[in-house]
């Protein structure tokens, strides 16, 4: 599907430098991945469920440490090696999920938006019979 969100790859130049100071955490930094187009709200809302929810995960997975800005995905705290050998697979099968799932909230949405212009065109024309059989 065309209209689907992709990673293309990572965005080397704003990859983040680790502080390297020796404190807890400091040898992690933020790798961004470039997607194809920017997603909308609701594409980002359910990426993020999906990647703190992810039907599977390694015992490296960083819950709550994604976001999406723009067109990124930025995930904060990691390494590129630990993209490399646990993140990579889990990114690709958290858009997979999160395309699958939006475009069943398009559909929903499209759905719903189809009942609505049906139930004002029948209130139109039962309006527009009613007024014709009124007489003055």
């Amino acid at each position: 599907m065309d209209d689907e969100i992709k990673i293309l790859g990572i965005k080397q130049e704003e990859v983040t430098l680790p502080k390297l100071d020796g404190t807890r955490g400091s040898a992690l930094y933020s790798i961004p991945f470039l997607l194809n187009k920017k997603p909308s709200k609701e594409w980002c809302d359910i990426f993020i469920y999906k990647w703190n929810h992810p039907r599977r995960a390694t015992l490296m997975h960083r819950f709550g440490k994604v976001k999406v800005i723009e067109d990124k995905i930025i995930l904060d705290g990691t390494t590129i090696e630990e993209v490399k050998n646990y993140h990579r697979d889990v990114l690709i099968m958290c858009v997979e999920d999160t395309n699958k799932e939006y475009k069943k909230f398009i559909e929903t949405k499209l759905k719903k938006q189809q009942i609505e212009k049906e139930k004002i065109k029948n209130f139109e024309v039962s309006l527009k019979q009613n007024i014709e059989d009124i007489k003055f």
